[in-house]
């Protein structure tokens, strides 16, 4: 991803640096500036090494340069280490130099202010004119375990209880204290997490880019990340996708979960699709696991370093205790995982095993007659994997340290065996079983649910199913009618456009939309409720009014002629004591229906149109219970997204309610997001609140509200 096509990559240089220039390496090690180098020794750096300082000869006794241009061979990478008011002519000087990359540790740009701002985009334009790659600046840098190349000064590799290991793992980080700490605690556990970015203020590489090159370099096995925002939404989409084609799993620790303010916006859509919310669909489009803590994150990254891979979610567990297992069924079926029952051909292979008064079913109680007999559990264990349900075997162990070593042994020998994961969580005892299982690739955690919950993120992972639609006008299906209509409300000056006139555009795409008849009096309105048949609803229609519910602006179950004729009147007359010039009625066929969905497009200012569904209707900002992927998405995608609503439950027909045809309205998403994409840059949101599920399960739109942007574009 270097700048010129045949130049290599950060992440590639990082990874198999041979040499290193340190620009400003002080000759105290304990410094932020000497660091660098003290740990590249520490370490076992094997590479040549030039510190580069005009103030002296030797930086901890190893021969200095007074610039650059004296060293006898452009190094693969330079880390300046300097303030930052020397940092530009330092990086014009690996320009001339010839050296590629760059690492920037000082601060003092965008992270203070304007003026740092300023500064930074100096930077960049610096960096750019030099042709050099900057990681930085305000980095603590990056490590690349298997050459030992240390190229930071966070405090966590001073440290004597670990060597640096690499076992693919990647960790990309934003904030680089968090990075640093969170690198500490995986090496500390024996996780070989080997190679470390801390991406700073992003003046050059991001966090976008890199996990791009990560699973372009070809050796990593699996991508954690710690974010706090996403400036390029295009391009950490390409790099999800990327992975996911690739089969390189990603888990992601996001922070700043807030909403973004929709207050500005005319629709619900704008509220509820909040910045939270599509991250989150950006990472379920492109089956990231998202992380909940620090513990989470690597407890992922434990069980995506093996090579075994879960077919599904049915999960055998084992355990020698009953009550355990009963606590781990718990979890996993909170976690969308499957304990299933096991037939009795298998118990019967069980009950050859175990003794009498052991429990065959699943979970597997094997009781504490494991802890006598050595062969007991691999046995069981093996039955568990041969057992074809089998995706995932989960075995809860505690104490036992006499027995640890053995147990352990155990359990080791059978996982070689099977591509099937075989994951343990061991409460209590010394501890030793959790580095004895997790060196020898099973991992392993001291508390159930860590277990049970690194388990859901691994299946999840591995079942999901890429499906990436690509935006492109033949796709969208935009005609030039519609948007012709669109483009002249909005050289009128219009912010909206009526219920009538969105839901016509809407039902040219292929969205199923109410039988109406706009009606301007109260005679007319009745003529229209004559002709569609009672009962029947009656609107505000106006170019004024957004929400007619907030103004007393809807009636329902209107079932004779002057039922209408005195609503349309009461509705006229609110309307003018409103001083509403333009009010007209709209009159509705009123659907018999039980359930109500809102389906909205929004634009997001990172990832561009993204499309929300929920259930809730007009409550749906109460319920909060949406889902939002980035625009379009395909048929299946859309069945996901309504998979994945909470109550969804409500739509199959729980308690004798009505089902929805989920296939439907997974139709109705599609096109609808399809459509709504065609209209990037002249709405600034889309929405159908609600869409009813009428009494044959088929979506209808009843009510929608299309918000234009200016001439200009802007909200």
């Amino acid at each position: 991803m270097g700048r010129s096509g045949d130049a290599r990559s950060p992440v590639d240089v990082l990874l198999n640096a041979r040499s290193v220039a340190i620009v400003g390496a002080s000759d105290n090690g304990m410094k932020a500036s000497g660091r660098t180098l003290r740990y590249l020794r520490t370490y076992g750096f094997a590479g040549a090494i030039y510190p580069v300082n005009p103030t002296r000869t030797t930086v901890q006794g190893i021969p200095a340069y007074a610039s650059l241009a004296d060293l006898p061979e452009p190094p693969d990478l330079a880390v300046i280490v300097l303030p930052q008011a020397a940092v530009e002519d330092a990086v014009r000087e690996c320009g001339r130099a010839g050296i590629g990359f760059a690492i920037v540790f000082a601060s003092g740009y965008a992270e203070v202010g304007a003026e740092g701002r300023v500064l930074q985009d100096s930077l960049r334009e610096v960096a750019a004119e030099a042709g050099v790659r900057i990681l930085g600046p305000n980095s603590v840098g990056a490590v690349s375990a298997g050459n030992a190349m240390t190229a930071t000064f966070m405090t966590g590799l001073d440290q004597d209880r670990f060597t640096l290991q690499d076992e693919g793992i990647a960790f990309v980080s934003q904030s680089g204290a968090m990075g640093g700490f969170i690198l500490n605690l995986a090496q500390s556990s024996g996780m070989g997490v080997g190679r470390f970015f801390s991406t700073g203020n992003e003046v050059d590489l991001s966090l976008p880019e890199l996990v791009h090159q990560l699973v372009d370099e070809g050796s990593t096995t699996s991508i954690l990340a710690y974010v706090e925002g996403i400036r390029d939404g295009a391009a950490f989409e390409r790099a999800l996708a990327r992975a996911a084609e690739e089969k390189i799993p990603v888990a992601v620790l996001k922070v700043g979960r807030t909403v973004r303010g929709a207050a500005a916006a005319a629709s619900h859509t704008g509220a509820l699709a909040g910045s939270e919310a599509v991250f989150d669909g950006v990472a379920r489009r492109h089956g990231v696991q998202r992380a909940h803590d620090v513990e989470h994150l690597l407890d992922l990254g434990r069980v995506f370093a093996g090579s075994a891979r879960p077919h599904g979610p049915k999960v055998s567990i084992v355990t020698l205790s009953g009550g355990a297992g009963v606590l781990m069924t718990d979890y996993a079926e909170d976690l969308g995982l499957d304990v299933f029952p096991w037939n009795a051909e298998w118990q019967a292979k069980m009950a050859e095993i175990l003794p009498p008064f052991a429990s065959f079913t699943n979970p597997i109680d094997t009781t504490g007659a494991i802890a006598a007999d050595p062969d007991m559990l691999p046995n069981a264990l093996r039955v568990c994997v041969a057992n074809p349900e089998t995706d995932l075997v989960m075995v809860l162990l505690g104490n036992m340290e006499a027995e640890e070593d053995r147990v352990c042994a155990g359990i080791l020998a059978v996982a070689a065996t099977t591509d099937k994961p075989v994951l343990v969580a061991w409460v209590g005892g010394s501890g030793r079983p959790a580095r004895i299982l997790s060196a020898g690739g099973v991992p392993t955690f001291g508390e159930p649910v860590r277990a049970m919950r690194a388990a859901a993120g691994l299946v999840s992972w591995a079942t999901h199913r890429p499906a990436v639609p690509q935006r492109t006008g033949e796709d969208a299906g935009a005609r030039p009618e519609e948007l012709a209509v669109v483009r002249s409300a909005r050289a009128a000056g219009r912010k909206f456009l009526d219920e009538v006139a969105s839901k016509r555009i809407l039902a040219a795409c292929g969205v199923p939309v109410v039988q109406e008849v706009p009606a301007a009096s109260a005679e007319s309105a009745v003529v229209a409720a004559d002709e569609l048949g009672y009962p029947v609803v009656l609107k505000l229609l106006s170019d004024e009014v957004a929400h007619k519910s907030e103004l007393g602006g809807v009636r329902l179950g209107l079932t004779t002629a002057d039922m209408v004729r005195s609503a349309a009147q009461d509705v006229l007359a609110a309307a003018a004591g409103h001083g509403i010039a333009d009010a007209r009625v709209v009159v509705q066929q009123q659907l018999d229906a039980e359930t109500e969905l809102i389906l909205g497009m929004t634009v997001d200012p990172t990832f561009g149109p993204v499309t929300m569904v929920g259930l809730g209707g007009v409550l749906a900002e109460v319920m909060q219970d949406v889902q939002v992927r980035p625009a379009p998405v395909t048929e299946d995608e859309a069945q996901e997204m309504v998979a994945d609503l909470r109550l969804v439950e409500l739509l199959r027909g729980v308690r004798g309610r009505r089902a929805v045809d989920e296939a439907a309205l997974a139709k109705t998403i599609a096109a609808f997001s399809r459509y709504t994409c065609a209209l990037e840059g002249l709405v600034e949101s889309v929405e159908i609140n609600p869409l009813l599920i009428d009494p044959t399960g088929q979506p209808v739109a009843v009510d929608a509200l299309i918000v234009l942007t200016g001439e200009d574009g802007a909200a």
